[in-house]
């Protein structure tokens, strides 16, 4: 089943941190989309929760030096 969360990502300084936060989700297995947002530090993640979780991509993204939260997660 698809879903979307929608995550507070703080701890980001450059513009290249939302790419390098965007490049290794997009890289986890069942992630459709993603979009990081250096100057609202918010991203928004599409991912089949057959194949990965809320819990698995907060982890990749606190495990990068960076500290996620969840804001809102719609199912599909």
């Amino acid at each position: 089943m698809n879903e979307v969360v929608y995550l507070d990502v703080k701890g980001m300084h450059c513009p290249d941190c939302p790419a390098k936060v965007e490049r290794a989700i997009s890289k986890m297995d069942g992630v459709t989309e993603v979009k990081v947002n250096l100057e609202t530090e918010n991203g928004c993640v599409m991912f089949n929760n057959n194949l990965t979780g809320v819990s698995d991509i907060i982890k990749r993204i606190d495990n990068m030096g960076f500290e996620a939260k969840v804001v809102q997660a719609n199912t599909k």
